[in-house]
């Protein structure tokens, strides 16, 4: 599971749609109803999303600026790579 998320956010960074709002949606449930399964995989890793992804996502809303969507982009690619240094 952790593995599918971690592709999911870096399909999100490579090809990011017009409007996040719906990503952010469906990340955020992610960490919270997978987070078990994704703790058994990578524990240190999942913490690190756990800890400061939930309020990036909460902070998109609908119709988005462009530059509100690369200042999310850019918060979320330090969390993710944070994420992919804390993988065993």
């Amino acid at each position: 599971m952790f593995e599918k998320i971690m592709n999911y956010i870096n399909n999100f960074l490579k090809n990011t749609p017009d409007d996040i709002y719906e990503f952010s949606i469906v990340l955020e449930d992610a960490l919270v109803d997978d987070y078990d399964e994704m703790y058994k995989d990578q524990p240190n890793a999942t913490d690190v999303l756990a800890e400061e992804v939930p309020y990036i996502c909460a902070s998109a809303e609908p119709g988005m600026t462009q530059e509100e969507i690369e200042e999310f982009k850019r918060k979320l690619k330090i969390e993710y790579d944070k994420a992919m240094e804390a993988v065993v």
